[in-house]
């Protein structure tokens, strides 16, 4: 994976939002054209490589901001990426039950470490509407965001899931295992 600095962050995102100086010499940037009801992670499909599960956006800024950095959920911005420059195949924690499968951006306090995997600088607790959750049958669909399950059910049902982080290092690679892939095509019958 090759190298890459702000400069190239700041240059290649202009186009699709602003970037923002937040307290303490924090730089974020924000995208445009988006819905309000817009998440992280939710343009695009999941693929299943020798990285693990990978995101495919169909954003133009997907690139960048679903394999590098951090997403947040700030009150007056609302959703902000915070670059980061260690590429992984997708930055997101993991929930699920026997029906469905959710993830969430991982925070900007989550930092991966190749002995222990993500570690949090912070407690830290997504908030269910961070999550997006979809029957397994629509895991791979490449149209995923039109199977998401409505705000109300994922209030409702968020308690009742478990929750998984699973990244490692394999040879300087960072791997995202997420929910265990047979798991997911047994449930989902794929």
């Amino acid at each position: 994976v090759q190298a890459v600095s702000f400069d190239f962050f700041h240059s290649s995102l202009s186009p699709y939002g602003e970037w923002i100086d937040l307290q303490d010499g924090v730089t974020a940037w924000r995208p445009n054209s988006i819905s309000p009801d817009w998440k992280p992670y939710s343009i695009g499909r999941w693929n299943w490589t020798n990285n693990g599960w990978y995101w495919d956006s169909d954003e133009p800024f997907g690139w960048a901001t679903y394999h590098y950095g951090r997403w947040y959920n700030d009150d007056s911005y609302g959703w902000i990426w915070i670059p980061d420059y260690d590429w992984g195949p997708s930055w997101v924690e993991w929930r699920y039950d026997n029906d469905y499968i959710g993830w969430a951006p991982l925070p900007p306090y989550a930092s991966f470490n190749s002995n222990l995997g993500i570690r949090f600088s912070l407690r830290w607790h997504s908030h269910y509407r961070y999550w997006n959750f979809v029957d397994y049958g629509h895991f791979g669909d490449s149209h995923i965001n039109h199977f998401f399950m409505d705000a109300r059910g994922v209030s409702r049902f968020f308690d009742h899931t478990k929750y998984r982080t699973n990244y490692y290092s394999d040879r300087d690679r960072i791997i995202n295992g997420g929910i265990d892939r047979s798991f997911i095509e047994r449930r989902g019958g794929f």
